[in-house]
């Protein structure tokens, strides 16, 4: 999935959405949803040349082989269940959901979508839920400045929502929902290429 957003960010606009329903007991629930439906037809095109600006661009074969891929290296994983994932070639739309026993456990899901790199993704540190997204991006696509306009309406998004109360939230871009269960960040993908810091965060919680 990673591999796919890096080569088709280059097609147009586009969103991604991280949800996490994360329960006290360190247990939760993760989607990722990635929709190229604002620019299919671009990302359509983009498949069917195989290449765009030199860079392979995945086959619709391709991309459901590396979800089922996936899907089957994530059901190996102890505490890892309902592993689910889903594709439309039709919108460009896909999504990746599962559900976890510890932190420990979403860490070694997500790490098998890239199984060159073993990254901390989240962890609880001292109480505190913290999203660590300070990934190294490749630098052609920072200085892509033809890509720039389409690069800023596309937008990264996450939504966290907890059992207790949030009391504070390290990023300053970060809204709390009236309920203060709920953590939104929302992000143009052009401002996060630049600065990989930008979906960071951490958040505690009133006893």
């Amino acid at each position: 999935m990673i591999f796919l957003i890096i080569c088709l960010l280059l097609t147009g606009c586009f969103e991604v959405t991280e949800k996490i329903k994360h329960n006290n007991n360190q247990s939760g629930d993760y989607s990722l949803v990635v929709d190229f439906s604002s620019s299919w037809l671009k990302t359509k095109s983009a498949i069917l040349l195989e290449e765009v600006d030199g860079v392979s661009i995945p086959s619709e074969e391709e991309i459901k082989t590396k979800l089922a891929q996936f899907r089957a290296d994530a059901s190996k994983i102890k505490g890892a269940s309902k592993i689910s994932t889903s594709y439309d070639f039709s919108n460009y739309v896909f999504k990746i959901n599962f559900s976890y026993n510890s932190l420990e456990t979403l860490n070694a899901v997500l790490n098998t979508i890239d199984k060159k790199n073993n990254f901390v993704h989240f962890k609880n540190n001292n109480g505190k839920f913290e999203r660590i997204a300070s990934y190294p991006l490749p630098k052609n696509l920072i200085k892509n400045e033809d890509k720039k306009e389409d690069l800023l309406k596309a937008n990264i998004t996450a939504v966290y929502t907890f059992d207790k109360d949030v009391a504070t939230v390290q990023n300053p871009n970060s809204k709390l929902s009236k309920s203060k269960k709920t953590v939104f960040l929302k992000q143009n993908i052009w401002n996060v290429l630049n600065n990989n810091n930008l979906m960071n965060n951490a958040i505690s919680f009133n006893p």
